[in-house]
């Protein structure tokens, strides 16, 4: 999915992604309809993994990244998860409970 993400996205991933938890109504809102509308498809190449829908976006107004949208039927819907060519978490730096905004492009 790496390929992809660089050849779809121009994210080149690091290994690993950011876990976010929606928990304000309005942000909940705004990212079911996010999930909800049409987004770059990345499907795997591997049949272990499954494919995603994602979304590019600037993280804390400073990194280019994407949000991955697992295509599960048991994924959470308050569950955000952030790709970028840096460690997240590390480049920012966060902490647990931290807020972060993220800007879809």
């Amino acid at each position: 999915m790496k390929n992809s993400f660089a050849s779809k996205l121009s994210v080149e991933a690091y290994p690993g992604n950011l876990n976010l938890e929606i928990t304000e109504p309005e942000d909940l809102q705004a990212f079911e309809n996010l999930t909800a509308s049409k987004g770059i498809e990345i499907t795997s190449e591997q049949p272990s993994f499954c494919s995603a829908v994602c979304y590019p976006v600037l993280i804390a107004g400073k990194l280019k990244g994407a949000i991955v949208f697992l295509l599960v039927d048991d994924y959470p819907k308050n569950k955000m998860e952030l790709i970028a060519p840096v460690h997240i978490r590390k480049t920012l730096p966060l902490n647990a409970g931290d807020i972060l905004e993220v800007e879809i492009l």
